[in-house]
Formats: C-alpha cells, sequence, structure tokens
C-alpha cells in the first residue's frame, strides 16, 4: 500500500509517481489502516478503500489550503472529501466512498482525536440495486451478464469439433463451467483425482434424508460430482453434477486428463529432479558434455529451425556460447537458464502443500497453449484464468480473435459474441433461482455465503410472470382470487386459463411472495401492507418463501414484546403498535400453517384474502365523512368509486 496523495500512480517495479502524504497526516494513515484491519480484516480491496477515503479527506484540507492535520477536520472538510471522490467514478463507487470516509470520521468522533467533537453523516443516497430495477435498460444489463443461446451453441459446436490442442482444452472447462456453479480458478486448480461417484446403494437420496444436498442419480446407478476447493476461504466440497450434463462432464473430465498427462508426467521427474534439466531419453548422452549443438539445444527446446535456436540464444545472454567453428552453448548454462523458467511455485500447485503439481488435472508444458510459438518440452508452464479469458474473448487489441471469431459464430443479430469467464456461473445460479431452488442450497452448490446470492439472481419479471403462471395451470391455486375460476356456469365466457391470464398481467417479488397487482390500471392502493394484502400470492412449499416468513415472525415476536412492554409503561401509541403485531404475527402464523398442510399439494398457488386492514382510500373516504358529519358506512366497489370521483370534484 503507498501512502501518497490522490492522484498518485504506482508502478509494476514498485516505485510510485506522486507525493507521499505529509509526515503527521501519514503516520495517522498507516496507524489507522493497521489498526482498522486488525479489528476488522477485510480484502485488499476494502482495504484500498479505507487508504482512498484517506487520500480524499487529504486532498479535502489541500483543497482549501489547510495543513492536513486530522485533529482540526470539520464538516466543510468532509463534505470536500465526499465531492472529491465523485470525479470520474459513477454512483455507486461513490457512494461506497462515501460509506468509507463516514468510517473514518466516526473512528476519530469515537477516540476523540478531534480538537472540537462534531456529528457528520455523507448525506449521499444509496443507488438503487440494479437488480431491482425494471425496464428495458435494467433488462438489457441483465441479459448482458449471462450467456446468449447462440454462445452455449457455438461452445457445443466447438467441444464436439475441436481438434487443437487449445480449444480441445479450453471447450472442456466450458463444459464443466456450464454443469456446475465453479469459479474459472477453480476448474483450472482441480485435481487429477477430483471425479466422485456415489454408489446408489451408500448414498441417500433427499426424501430418505439424505439432508438439503440435491443428489442426481445418473443412469449409472449413482451420483456424479467433481471435488472442487471453492475461492473465498470457503473448505473443499463436492459439487453434484446434474444428470443430464453427467456423461458430457465425464468426457470433459478426460480429455483434461489426457492433455495434461504429459505435464503431470515431467513434474513427477522434477519433484525428484529439481536441479537438473529433462532431457528426452534419445538425448540423455548430452548431459555429460560441457558444450552441445545448436541442433542438441533445438531438440531440447522442441525447436525444429536453427534459426529459431539461435533467436532464442539471443534472448537469454546468460548462456555462454562458443562460436568457434559450429556454434556451440555450453550446457549448464542452458540447464540452469531453463530450470529458473519452471513457475514460481513448483512444485506445489499455488503454494498448496497438499496440491504438488502432478496431482493436479490440468498442468501444461510452456507455451503448449500459445497459437504461435512452439511447445518447450522441458519446462512446466502455466494455465491461468487470463488464458482462459483471452480464449473466450480473444485479446492484444482484437489481433488475437475470440474462439467465436475463429470459428465463425455469431450472435442472432450479427454481432460478436461477448462472454465473460463468470458469465457461466451467473446464469446457472439464475437457472437455480428460477426454478425454485432455495437460497442456502444454490449458495452451498456455488460455495458462498447466502448473502451474496442476489448479486447472481437475474430473473427478469417477464420470467416470474411466466413462473407463476405455469405453477397455477399446474398445480391450481387456493384463496379467494382463485375461486371465479373454479365456479361453475352454464355459458363461462372465458376459460380459466384465459381468466388468470387478465387477472394476472405483472409479478415482482416481496418479501412476503409475489405480488401480482396490475400497475397499469391503479397504483397500489395498500402500499407498504404486502403481508395483509390480496394480490400477494406464494407457492405452497417454497422453502425460500417460508425461511423468509420465519424470520420476519421472529422479527415480530421481538417488536411486540418491546411494544408491549412500552404499552405497559404508559408510553403513547404503543398500544396500536401492540396491536399492529398481533394481527402480523396472525398472519404470518397462517401462512407457516398452509405451508405445513399436507392436504395442499407443493407448488399451489396461495392467495390469502384481504387482512381488512384500512387502505388509503377507504381511509379517506372515512375522513371525509367524518368531516362533512356523515355515518361511517360499509361502501361497496361503485360507491366507493363515486366517494374518490367526488373528492377530486372537492
Amino acid at each position: 500500500m503507498h501512502f501518497y496523495r490522490l492522484g498518485s500512480i504506482a508502478n509494476r517495479d514498485g516505485t510510485v509517481d506522486g507525493v507521499p502524504f505529509d509526515a503527521f497526516y501519514g503516520d495517522f494513515a498507516k496507524a489507522y489502516c493497521r489498526y482498522r484491519h486488525s479489528t476488522s480484516p477485510v480484502q485488499f480491496e476494502n482495504q484500498a478503500k479505507r487508504l482512498n477515503a484517506l487520500q480524499f479527506i487529504e486532498a479535502a484540507f489541500h483543497s482549501l489550503g489547510l495543513t492536513p492535520n486530522i485533529a482540526d477536520c470539520n464538516a466543510v472538510i468532509l463534505n470536500t472529501a465526499v465531492a472529491l471522490a465523485k470525479s470520474g467514478v459513477g454512483d455507486d463507487r461513490h457512494y461506497q466512498f462515501a460509506i468509507y470516509i463516514e468510517q473514518v470520521h466516526r473512528f476519530c468522533s469515537d477516540h476523540r482525536f478531534y480538537n472540537a467533537s462534531f456529528r457528520w453523516k455523507h448525506g449521499i443516497k444509496k443507488p438503487k440495486d440494479r437488480m431491482q430495477r425494471l425496464g428495458e435498460e435494467a433488462k438489457a444489463w441483465r441479459e448482458d451478464r449471462l450467456p446468449s443461446p447462440e454462445a452455449f451453441g457455438a461452445l457445443a459446436h466447438v467441444f464436439r469439433n475441436a481438434e487443437s490442442f487449445i480449444d480441445i482444452l479450453m471447450s472442456s472447462v466450458c463444459v464443466i463451467c456450464c454443469s456446475v456453479p465453479i469459479r474459472a480458478h477453480e476448474v483450472l486448480q482441480l485435481r487429477e483425482k477430483c471425479e466422485v461417484d456415489t454408489d446408489i446403494s451408500t448414498a441417500r437420496r433427499p426424501e430418505e434424508g439424505g439432508g438439503a444436498e440435491q443428489i442426481d442419480f445418473d443412469e449409472r446407478g449413482g451420483a456424479y460430482g467433481i471435488r472442487v476447493w471453492p475461492g473465498k476461504g470457503h473448505s473443499e466440497q463436492i459439487k453434484w453434477v446434474p444428470t443430464v450434463m453427467a456423461s458430457v462432464v465425464r468426457q470433459a473430465i478426460g480429455n483434461l486428463r489426457r492433455l495434461g498427462a504429459a505435464g503431470r508426467e515431467l513434474a513427477v521427474w522434477y519433484e525428484k529432479n529439481p536441479t537438473k534439466l529433462w532431457l528426452p531419453p534419445h538425448i540423455e548422452y548430452i548431459r555429460r558434455s560441457e558444450w552441445i549443438t545448436l541442433v542438441e539445444l533445438g531438440e531440447i527446446l522442441g525447436f525444429e529451425r536453427v534459426s529459431s535456436v539461435r533467436q532464442w540464444l539471443n534472448g537469454a545472454p546468460s548462456i555462454r556460447t562458443n562460436s568457434s567453428g559450429e556454434p556451440v552453448a555450453n550446457f549448464r548454462d542452458v540447464e540452469r537458464h531453463l530450470v529458473a523458467m519452471m513457475p514460481k511455485d513448483f512444485p506445489f500447485f499455488n503454494g498448496d502443500p497438499d496440491q504438488p503439481y502432478s496431482n493436479t488435472l490440468i498442468v501444461l508444458r510452456r507455451n503448449e497453449t500459445h497459437a504461435e510459438r512452439s511447445t518447450i518440452p522441458c519446462v512446466i508452464g502455466h494455465c491461468g484464468v487470463q488464458t482462459f479469458e483471452h480464449w473466450l474473448s480473444g485479446h492484444d487489441g482484437g489481433k488475437k480473435p475470440s474462439v467465436f471469431e475463429r470459428w465463425g459464430f455469431k450472435e442472432r443479430d450479427g454481432s460478436a459474441i461477448e462472454i465473460t469467464t463468470h458469465a457461466f456461473r451467473h446464469w446457472l445460479n439464475t437457472i437455480a433461482q428460477l426454478r425454485g431452488m432455495s437460497d442456502l442450497d444454490i449458495a452451498k452448490w456455488s460455495g458462498r455465503d447466502p448473502s451474496q446470492n442476489p448479486a447472481y439472481d437475474h430473473v427478469s419479471p417477464e420470467e416470474t410472470l411466466s413462473r407463476l403462471r405455469e405453477k397455477i395451470e399446474e398445480c391450481g391455486g387456493l384463496g379467494p382470487m382463485f375461486e371465479p375460476t373454479t365456479a361453475t356456469r352454464i355459458n363461462q365466457p372465458v376459460s380459466p386459463k384465459d381468466f388468470l391470464k387478465a387477472q394476472i398481467g405483472a409479478a415482482h417479488i416481496t418479501d412476503f411472495g409475489i405480488c401480482i397487482h396490475d400497475y397499469s390500471l391503479l397504483p397500489c392502493p395498500d402500499y407498504g401492507d404486502c403481508l395483509g394484502c390480496s394480490e400477494n400470492v406464494f407457492q405452497k412449499g417454497d422453502l425460500k418463501h417460508r425461511e423468509k416468513i420465519e424470520q420476519r415472525l421472529n422479527l415480530a415476536l421481538k417488536q411486540l414484546e418491546q411494544s408491549g412492554q412500552a404499552d405497559a409503561i404508559g408510553i403513547y401509541g404503543a398500544d396500536r403498535w401492540t396491536q399492529d403485531h398481533l394481527q402480523k404475527i396472525e398472519r404470518m402464523r397462517a401462512i407457516l400453517v398452509v405451508h405445513e398442510d399436507s392436504s395442499i399439494a407443493d407448488g399451489t398457488v396461495i392467495s390469502m384474502g384481504a387482512s381488512g386492514r384500512d387502505n388509503a382510500i377507504s381511509m379517506a373516504v372515512r375522513d371525509r365523512k367524518a368531516r362533512l358529519g356523515d355515518e361511517v358506512e360499509e361502501t361497496s366497489d361503485v360507491s366507493l368509486r363515486n366517494a374518490v370521483d367526488d373528492m377530486w370534484n372537492d
């Protein structure tokens, strides 16, 4: 970390172009970052934001003509720092910077670092979550995060027809990414014995008490999975492969095992001979020689032309050559030079002492994936995420085309296919969300914390609506909303399917289910009361919905206890809160009863009916009658609309 002023640029060689912090402020900045990391360890990205906040505050001092001294900080300086943080970044990034600036303020205020204490908040409005936005722009953003059908078709074609080393390798990696929610680096660091075959006689299905893991049993009579070591600090786990993809993943793993065989054999040799150079058996004799010819050096390097060997020697000045007579090279120098080209973490892959290179699935020789350079058979290479990215997207400003460009595939509209290594993971998570997999199972399958699931959920409102209609047609619906579809008449004007299509014109997710109110007809009449609304529906047996209701119920019980205590000591208005909490608790318990009712089929769409609480219109009508001195009475739908029209006329 470089404690320099805002705008400084860190170079790869460790130097920084810029001006360091003033000595006193720099000491504070270092102490703050160190102390905060000790009490609240974070990843480097967040630690860097702590330093960014300090840079903005320091820049604010200078912009106001003041000497940076944290003890002299005030609201004007912090507001200036927040304003400086907006330059060149979007709303999301600006909001994050403002949060970290406020963290510095709270720390200094709590520890009484200021000469004069003061209260301050950043005041930047939190940007709306892009996952919750509606409209064409939001839809385009979601779709951009997911691979298109054309991309999947192209990758399938490449996997079936590839002949080159790089295409077979990377298309096999894509197959695994399309089958389980795995990160790119996790695929590339799979161990050679990563396949898990569970016999059906020893593995219990979920309905037999096998737990939350959804294990698919393939046609071979067992469950097939891949053992991975997830990122983000998670322990090893088995990612079970869906049955329909099991045979394809087996083929992909077989391809990777075959392509990495030569690299693993080379790794075994070097693990036994770490200081020696591997030589092809037919030129093993040169190990006893001091000088070797360019032809022999070409055999070592895998070069066919002597001119290529000469060019390679020009780039290796540490190797001594003897040009008297036939040009020759010193073998010991060649050996030291090539052994030094081995990966820095060798013999342990990624420095993990439990995983040597010889037990890793994808082990390549140097330049084995390069399109132009020859493979150096005596040196182990590195296949990283960047290699995968370049294969998918191309690089070098378009000079190195992507796999889609090389094979002539495009999107349906003729544009270039664009896909990232992480898009497969987003796609699988969205499919899991769309088909009703619980948040806990999705997080467990993906190897992350459930709180991170929303970032991978790209289910559109249209897909939610379509899924709801399918469930109603398949399992039916219970509640006041669905009663007209079951009524029998002599001449029924419309079919139940058409009625439901007209009745359910929109759908979006709420904390209590799915809202099917059609906002094109009328604004929400029960805003804020989703729990008591008759247009809030849910699917019986939906584990995610049940978990949310249980969490809300626990919260409501705690709130009821607090309001009861307040009511007992005579705090004004506490009794109304108590009544509100009691109504919510009764409603949520009724919902949980439906979930536990075995007589209702899972998947049935449930409408609970209105809770009977006042909505905005009924309260307005009652207030108007009270103002006019009229007696409050029950109002029908027609008279209610007339009353509202009268209110507007008044």
